[in-house]
C-alpha cells in the first residue's frame, strides 16, 4: 500500500502541474490578445494623427498662398516701382501654384494612409 500511495501522490502532482501549465497558458494568451489589442489600437491612433496631420500641412500651404497672393496683390496696388509691380504679379502667379502643390500632396499622402489603413474611418 505504501509504493500504492507513493503512485497516487506522483500522480496528483503530475496532475497538478498540468493544470498550473494550462492556467499559465491561459495568463499567457490573455495577456498576449490584450497587447495585441493596444498594439492595433496605437495603430489605429498613428493613422489618425497622420491624417490629421496631413490636413493641417494643406491648411498650411493654403494659408501660405493666400499670403503670397495678398503680397502680390500689395506689390501690384501700391506701388509705382515696375520691378516691384512685376514682382507682385509673378509672386500672385506663385500662389494657385503652391496651392496645387498642396493640394497634391494632400490627396497623394491620403491615397497611401487609406492604402495602409486596416480600418478606413472615411
Amino acid at each position: 500500500m505504501d509504493m500504492n500511495t507513493k503512485e497516487i501522490t506522483k500522480n496528483m502532482t503530475q496532475d497538478e502541474m498540468a493544470y498550473e501549465r494550462t492556467e499559465m497558458s491561459s495568463e499567457r494568451t490573455a495577456m498576449a490578445e490584450e497587447r495585441t489589442a493596444m498594439a492595433i489600437e496605437r495603430t489605429v491612433m498613428a493613422f489618425e494623427r497622420t491624417s490629421l496631420t496631413n490636413s493641417q500641412t494643406l491648411l498650411a500651404y493654403t494659408r501660405t498662398a493666400i499670403a503670397l497672393l495678398a503680397a502680390g496683390i500689395g506689390m501690384f496696388e501700391f506701388v509705382n516701382n515696375q520691378t516691384i509691380v512685376t514682382l507682385g504679379v509673378i509672386i500672385m502667379l506663385l500662389a494657385p501654384v503652391l496651392e496645387a502643390i498642396g493640394l497634391i500632396h494632400f490627396f497623394l499622402v491620403r491615397r497611401k494612409l487609406k492604402a495602409l489603413n486596416p480600418e478606413p474611418r472615411d
